[in-house]
């Protein structure tokens, strides 16, 4: 009889996991904040980093809400939480991921415009976050990728469309994982490429807070181009 070869979990993947199951347990409830990343490093006797990754994924997945200055909470699920079938922790090649990334691109254009008109004032200031935080942990990947992640995910939310939202987070964790490897590489050898990257959010952000939809949706079509060349 054949069977199918079992792939270890990376360490991000077995917390994620424990946390999922807590929540399907019902040991945590939608509105339930979870401890900060510090303390569930120490819960889980591991580094920061994979709490950070465990928790970028939960919230791609649309199981966890992080607010930036707030804390992260479970989300509740609603009908309107839908999937595009994606798998979440597959070994994706780079035809997929491509494939993966088409679709990223047709959405966040899609989404980007939106934003432009509907975003409040506190999600500007969870953006203006998510960018300070890019730009100081610049060289530090672990947490230039969570502030990465942060951005787009409040532009997301940005525009006032659950449905749009719960597509993204579907494609997002695979694209966020081969982003934080090309930061890995970049951080080597082309600084010059992570100074681009910020500079393209910093655009992306002003055209928002403008609430200039036309040129946020072009400032957003450089920024994936650039992602584009960087992944593929």
């Amino acid at each position: 009889m054949h069977y199918k070869k079992i792939k270890p979990q990376k360490l991000y993947e077995q917390v994620a996991n424990t946390i999922e199951q807590k929540i399907i347990g019902k040991e945590l409830l939608p509105g339930d904040k979870l401890d900060s990343v510090e303390q569930l490093a120490k819960n889980f006797e591991v580094g920061r980093s994979a709490i950070r990754e465990a928790l970028t994924s939960l919230q791609a997945r649309g199981i966890i809400e992080i607010r930036q200055g707030e804390g992260t909470y479970v989300r509740k699920i609603t009908a309107e939480d839908i999937t595009l079938n994606v798998p979440h922790y597959a070994t994706f090649s780079e035809q997929d991921l491509k494939h993966i990334f088409e679709v990223r691109k047709i959405l966040e254009l899609g989404v980007i415009e939106n934003a432009a008109t509907r975003r409040t004032e506190a999600q500007l200031q969870q953006m203006q976050q998510a960018i300070e935080q890019m730009q100081k942990g610049l060289l530090d990947t672990e947490a230039s990728s969570f502030a990465d992640m942060q951005f787009h995910a409040t532009i997301a939310d940005s525009a006032n469309n659950p449905l749009l939202v719960s597509m993204l987070q579907n494609v997002s964790i695979p694209i966020a994982t081969q982003i934080k490897h090309t930061r890995d590489l970049l951080v080597q050898s082309n600084t010059k490429a992570l100074m681009q990257l910020h500079d393209e959010h910093v655009a992306i952000y002003e055209a928002v807070k403008l609430g200039e939809p036309i040129s946020a949706r072009k400032a957003m079509e450089r920024h994936l181009r650039t992602v584009e060349s960087l992944l593929f």
